[in-house]
């Protein structure tokens, strides 16, 4: 696949993007958000974290639009923004299964 674009301004999103994917809690918050709409208290009690943690997480992802929010009454309820952003996590799970396994792609 062909990059089509190496400006400073795009290498530097890019850079951002991985620092947004560098911590767990947010590809946790990412993975649980895969094929469902879930809002902080859910996603606290499906991760086994405090309400405020997902809430500045939350707050991250949606700034860069990997998550989007809706309101409905007085709850935020919280979606993937950018579903391909999975791609890159999973490609980087299966990259890291083969560092691990110390085998080369393919085997």
């Amino acid at each position: 696949m062909a990059v089509p674009n190496h400006d400073a301004r795009t290498l530097k999103e890019v850079e951002h993007i991985y620092s947004l994917l560098s911590n767990q809690t947010r590809i946790r918050i990412l993975l649980a958000l895969e094929d469902k709409t879930l809002n902080v208290t859910e996603l606290g009690q499906q991760l086994n974290l405090e309400q405020s943690i997902v809430s500045h997480q939350l707050s991250l992802l949606k700034k860069d639009q990997l998550v989007h929010a809706t309101r409905s009454g007085q709850m935020n309820y919280y979606r993937l923004d950018d579903p391909h952003i999975l791609e890159i996590i999973k490609d980087t799970f299966a990259h890291v299964n083969h560092v691990l396994r110390g085998k080369p792609h393919g085997q």
